[in-house]
């Protein structure tokens, strides 16, 4: 079993540096590029499933990597909900917040703030989630997720035993992560190959 886990194209808030959440953020036109960029990763490699993040940005970036594949909307592996912040970059929240803003965000998680964001613990639950569900599929299946930064290293946290998050782990827009399921066991294949390392 491989699974394959791409983030989506440069959006808009990533260009803006803005938090987004769940709302309908568009790519950029370097986004676009980008996923273009990395279908090249990809190509010859046959997948028995195609899973996509029901939020716009990543089918946006599925519509150019994977153009006619049929997908399934996968809502469990959406990005972290802080979607109350949407539109909101870091000197503003931190204007409005102080410092447990600052805090929460070098966390990664907006819970503590009691405005309605998702935890970290709830993210990981919904990593685990797809992780558990991959592992009920053929074990010569090959899936793809197309999804979100943060959903991505939730899931590469369970499967190191780290806390991705708080790590020098990066994952940069329409990179390509691959885990492998063998043995009873997950394990990192490939981490974050970028869309310029073709």
């Amino acid at each position: 079993m491989e699974l394959y886990l791409i983030r989506h194209g440069e959006s808009e808030a990533n260009a803006n540096g803005t938090h987004s959440g769940w709302s309908p953020v568009n790519l950029t036109e370097k986004g676009r590029n980008q996923a273009a960029q990395a279908r090249k990763h990809i190509e010859g490699i046959h997948f028995d499933r195609l899973f996509v993040s029901d939020i716009l940005r990543t089918q946006q970036t599925a519509d150019i990597i994977f153009p006619g594949v049929r997908r399934t909307f996968l809502p469990v592996a959406r990005e972290i909900n802080n979607t109350v912040m949407h539109g909101y970059n870091k000197e503003q929240m931190q204007a409005k917040y102080g410092d447990i803003y600052l805090e929460c965000r070098r966390n990664f998680d907006y819970s503590p703030m009691g405005i309605d964001c998702e935890s970290k613990a709830h993210l990981s639950g919904r990593a685990e989630e797809l992780l558990d569900f991959a592992t009920q599929m053929d074990e010569n299946s090959r899936i793809c997720v197309v999804t979100h930064a943060g959903f991505i290293m939730a899931v590469a946290g369970l499967v190191l035993g780290i806390d991705a998050h708080s790590q020098a782990l990066l994952c940069n827009n329409a990179s390509v992560s691959v885990f492998a399921f063998k043995y009873g066991m997950w394990r990192l294949k490939t981490w974050n190959l970028r869309p310029d390392q073709i």
